[in-house]
């Protein structure tokens, strides 16, 4: 039956290509939007090269700390190194721990050889941590050991693109590059990162000891200091212990006699909780964000569909003979609803296809401002359509097409359920005689 149903939506299709060619458009315009969106808000919180293992993930990017005595002054930057290197590291459910820059990017440039100029380029300052947490493609090399940081060794890995413009080649081991008028040994050459992924994207990774703002002693209680910190537990079932102890380090930190108290700011969050956090001065407000993401999500949906549902109530009240002949024959009412449900799911399938493809088109051309939506941009830094490239793993990811699937069967029962279900009210006898 269900290839009789399809058969017979593909023959009224072509009957009625105007009909079909506005249901398509619509349905397709509609899930683009939402393909656009999920996007969005799948690089924020999904895993996304190189950051793969955002759902054991728990980060800390700002702190605040607060004067004891009678002014009360407070402070709010990023994290003190002191707070990875000694607080935090010997947690029961600390799997891993990674330092990053954060809340501070800035642009710094190379000399290319040959005295051919310069290159602008956003550097990171990392600790050895960061190269087992987050899983970088090397095309070659490798990345500097802890030795290195310790010594605070003018070593560095770059990026594929990064390589390819000051040696032509990925294969830049070993080879050399100036930064304020500094020889930089290349150590390593790592795939692209997209801007998109905040977290880990850089042209080059440098030891964060090399970072002026970088010092892992006890800072005698302001924690404050230049780096996010990204910890893993085991497993995904573990996160709430480790924070737990996370907070619970924190408030023995402050138990002691210190000038400074100092306050996570309900920190440690999840990844996508952190992806949220563009303000150093509180938390993000979650439920607002999810509200306004909720009234998109119904004017993107609910709105087309409510115009779809019109026109085939239009529809179906020309068919109201058909209906009255099939019903005469014996066919039920649920074999009739069906066959509405299959014949629209037909046309919502084709715009889902459509959309598909807009999404696609929308993200490829003008990437530089949506995925951009609702990110800090640290310092200033301007976002390109070159520097938000998508890959592969987020276009073609299969959570994608089954949000692309699910939305269409949402529409087709939305907008073809209601009038089938108002056109099978009439009799049998006012049906055929709607035909006459």
């Amino acid at each position: 039956m269900i290839r009789v149903y399809f058969r017979q939506a593909w023959i009224m299709l072509k009957q009625n290509r105007l009909f079909s060619s506005v249901y398509i458009v619509g349905t397709g315009l509609s899930i683009a939007l939402v393909m656009v969106l999920f996007v969005i808000y799948y690089v924020k919180a999904g895993p996304v090269y190189p950051e793969y293992n955002r759902d054991r993930m728990l980060v800390i990017k700002t702190m605040k700390s607060q004067d004891k005595g009678s002014n009360g002054t407070s402070c709010n930057t990023g994290v003190s190194y002191f707070v990875a290197k000694t607080l935090l590291k010997d947690l029961p459910h600390l799997d891993q721990i990674a330092v990053f820059q954060g809340g501070g990017w800035s642009r710094m440039r190379v000399d290319l050889p040959g005295n051919q100029g310069s290159q602008e380029i956003l550097p990171g300052y990392v600790d050895c941590g960061f190269w087992s947490m987050f899983s970088f493609r090397f095309l070659s090399g490798k990345p500097f050991v802890q030795a290195d940081v310790d010594s605070r060794l003018p070593v560095a890995v770059i990026s594929e693109s990064l390589a390819r413009k000051l040696f032509a080649t990925t294969d830049a081991t070993g080879k050399y590059l100036s930064m304020n008028a500094e020889r930089i040994r290349v150590c390593g050459v790592v795939k692209d990162v997209s801007y998109a992924t905040p977290t880990t994207v850089a042209d080059l990774w440098m030891p964060m000891t090399r970072h002026p703002g970088c010092d892992d002693k006890d800072p005698d209680g302001r924690l404050n200091g230049a780096f996010w910190i990204y910890l893993t537990a085991p497993t995904r079932a573990e996160k709430k212990q480790l924070r737990a102890e996370v907070q619970d380090a924190f408030r023995r930190y402050n138990a002691q006699d210190h000038p400074y108290v100092s306050d996570l700011m309900e920190q440690p969050d999840d990844y996508w909780k952190s992806s949220l956090r563009t303000d150093c001065m509180g938390a993000p407000d979650v439920k607002q964000t999810v509200r306004q993401l909720a009234y998109i999500l119904l004017a993107l949906l609910f709105i087309p569909a409510l115009n779809l549902g019109g026109l085939i109530s239009s529809r179906m009240d020309r068919r109201l003979g058909e209906l009255g002949v099939r019903r005469a024959y014996g066919a039920t009412s649920r074999m009739l609803v069906n066959q509405v449900l299959w014949e629209n799911l037909l046309l919502t399938l084709l715009g889902g296809v459509a959309g598909m493809l807009v999404s696609w088109g929308i993200l490829l051309s003008a990437r530089g401002w949506i995925l951009s939506l609702g990110t800090a941009k640290w310092g200033g830094i301007p976002y390109s359509d070159a520097s938000l490239f998508l890959g592969p793993e987020v276009l073609f990811n299969p959570y994608v097409f089954a949000t692309a699937f699910l939305v269409c069967l949402f529409l087709n029962v939305l907008s073809a359920l209601i009038p089938a279900l108002w056109a099978l009210r009439h009799s049998i006898v006012n049906s055929l005689h709607a035909q006459r």
